[in-house]
């Protein structure tokens, strides 16, 4: 019933012709990963750079009690695990993050269906729908499949590239751009 809702919805938006674009995105570890390094490489800038350098510090520092317990076999595993964890987390953080962004998420998310109008876009769930302001857009950023919104410290939607409809990829972008009033962000991946 959800669905034929959103689709007469969309019918009658694009017969008035001020429905721009539309994008259905599935939202899995892909794409939960891609908004968790959105987050990480805009907004949390500065708060990443910091964590990372702690880490690295801790991991000097476990190398450096891997050391000086040469031949203490219990400390030495201890080291290794403490480095390895470390190691790991800094490499896979971003899939981490989308690991428990998946789990502890709202039921019924792991689709949307986002139309952007002129004066808002709105994203629809079938656990909700949410119409939003451009304004509210805090940054914006792209990787090789996603076009990616930045709404908050610990909010991202993710704009699946394949799926847009109602334009060319150039288009949408430009449309952001001017909408939100941000530049879009390359962040690779």
């Amino acid at each position: 019933m959800m669905m034929l809702i959103i689709l007469e919805h969309s019918a009658t938006a694009a017969r008035e012709g001020i429905m721009e674009f539309t994008c259905r995105t599935a939202y899995d570890q892909k794409a939960l990963t891609a908004a968790s390094r959105a987050l990480r490489k805009t907004i949390r800038t500065q708060h990443s750079v910091a964590v990372r350098h702690r880490t690295w510090s801790v991991i000097a520092l476990a190398a450096l009690s891997f050391w000086l317990s040469w031949g203490t076999a219990w400390q030495m595993v201890l080291s290794c695990v403490v480095i390895f964890g470390l190691l790991i987390v800094n490499w896979k953080g971003d899939a981490i993050d989308a690991y428990f962004a998946k789990r502890w998420g709202y039921p019924d998310t792991d689709s949307t269906d986002a139309a952007f109008y002129t004066d808002h876009f709105q994203v629809d769930a079938a656990a909700a729908e949410s119409k939003r302001q451009y304004d509210r857009i805090l940054a914006l950023a792209e990787t090789g499949e996603y076009l990616i919104l930045v709404m908050g410290k610990n909010h991202a939607l993710a704009m699946e590239k394949a799926t847009l409809e109602g334009g060319s990829l150039p288009d949408f972008r430009r449309f952001l751009e001017e909408r939100s009033g941000q530049s879009i962000q390359n962040i690779g991946g």
